[in-house]
């Protein structure tokens, strides 16, 4: 990809300037450091909360790293990204997963996201840089992902289309930066030809309300319009019956089956979204046997007859039936390899939690050290690299591979294992 001299050239200026900038933007800030924060809070809340809470949102360009604070005290995990060196050196104080990422220039390695927002970012780019951004953005959001962006609406500056300039509003730094304005029919033109489908465009900022043209993108599914129906609306509203296996889980199987059948042929989405909807349904009859009953119910199914033939609904039978991680042997077919990594995704701190709390849970007799390290043996057992629990990731992804060799890492050593898991329950726990 390339990037217009333009943009390289604001690009240096933040490099040079970016402490600068970010000492004016906090004094601007501050008496409406909570309206500012309100507002910020509803377009997260407006555009990701049907993501669910273990959504994976990113921020380009996330300049002091508040914006992705929010989104963590909203409950998403957030990870940050900047160019800027400076910028970066404050990301990193907040603890927060960062990322040196241009949009324009780097990927990150086949890393997927249900969520990417982005403010003031675009306000630099030409159209020809906006597309290429919404293209990359595209890319690293999962199917069904949201995105939000904003630029300048060109009304608001007279109908310029452009300037070079250091606006005097709390934001100067010292030296002129490159801005680009846009029209509505032009800025839509370029989303439609991006591939995304626009939930929303409306404006706002500046004195009259009339600032920024602000907008919430969603990434195709790809799956049909009346299968997706059916299942959003007969189906995933049964798992509201269940306590403790919430409808946020199958949310995420569904988009990380979804990612992982966008980069293999030959398979049918809509058979990847029936499989990911209906492999936990099964808990509503009984627990144990999860897996068979839930292909019980899909059998008897007489909506899913009219939408797949016999042989597409035995093949998502026997995905549901061999999902689980437990069962020997692999999965019959692609499908359950599919949804069987997706139902096993890799967080660290899920993973430790998880292993702690279980444990205890199996335990309760146990003094805190004795479950500390039972906890470690079956981490190591099995989600180490060689773990079984591991070898049942089909498609692991550059996060899960991650996720794998630090475990196998920090759990090698049983003292310095307890003292990580320590310091992460008295954290969890404040």
């Amino acid at each position: 990809m390339s990037m217009s001299k333009e943009n390289e050239e604001t690009l240096k200026i933040y490099e040079s300037y970016g402490n600068a900038y970010l000492d004016n933007a906090r004094k601007r800030r501050g008496a409406k450091a909570e309206e500012v924060k309100k507002e910020r809070s509803k377009v997260i809340l407006d555009a990701f909360s049907v993501l669910g809470k273990e959504a994976r949102i990113l921020e380009i360009g996330s300049a002091d790293g508040e914006t992705s604070l929010l989104a963590r005290e909203l409950g998403f995990k957030a990870y940050t990204s900047d160019v800027s060196s400076q910028f970066l050196d404050v990301i990193k104080k907040t603890g927060l997963p960062y990322y040196k990422f241009d949009v324009l220039k780097d990927d990150l390695g086949g890393r997927k996201f249900d969520g990417i927002m982005t403010f003031r970012v675009f306000v630099h780019f030409t159209p020809e840089d906006l597309s290429e951004a919404l293209d990359k953005i595209y890319k690293l959001l999962r199917p069904g992902g949201k995105f939000i962006g904003d630029v300048i609406n060109a009304e608001d500056k007279g109908g310029k289309t452009h300037e070079w300039i250091d606006f005097k509003n709390g934001y100067e730094i010292g030296v002129d930066r490159f801005f680009y304005y846009y029209n509505e029919e032009q800025l839509r033109k370029i989303i439609n030809k991006s591939g995304f489908i626009l939930n929303d465009l409306y404006l706002s900022g500046g004195d009259n309300g009339r600032k920024r043209f602000n907008f919430i993108l969603t990434k195709p599914s790809g799956v049909k319009p009346e299968v997706e129906k059916y299942i959003t609306e007969k189906i995933l509203p049964q798992y509201d019956k269940l306590l403790g296996h919430t409808i946020t889980h199958i949310n995420q199987v569904i988009s990380r089956s979804l990612a992982i059948a966008e980069d293999l042929s030959d398979v049918d989405r809509d058979m990847v979204y029936v499989v990911a909807a209906y492999h936990d349904l099964g808990r509503i009859i009984d627990d144990e046997t999860h897996n068979i009953e839930s292909g019980k119910l899909m059998r008897k199914d007489e909506t899913l007859k009219k939408l797949f033939n016999n042989e597409q609904i035995e093949l998502m039978v026997e995905a549901v039936e061999d999902h689980r991680a437990s069962l020997k042997g692999e999965p019959r077919n692609i499908y359950g390899r599919i949804v069987g990594t997706a139902d096993r995704y890799m967080d660290l701190d899920d993973m430790l939690a998880r292993s702690y709390d279980y444990t205890m849970h199996l335990h309760p007799e146990m003094s805190d050290d004795e479950i500390i390290e039972e906890a470690r043996i079956h981490l190591r057992e099995k989600f180490t690299p060689d773990g079984y629990g591991a070898k049942k990731m089909y498609y692991p992804s550059v996060d899960d591979k991650e996720c794998f060799e630090t475990i196998e890492r920090i759990t090698r050593d049983p003292l310095k294992y307890r003292k990580v898991m320590k310091e992460f329950n008295k954290k969890r726990r404040k």
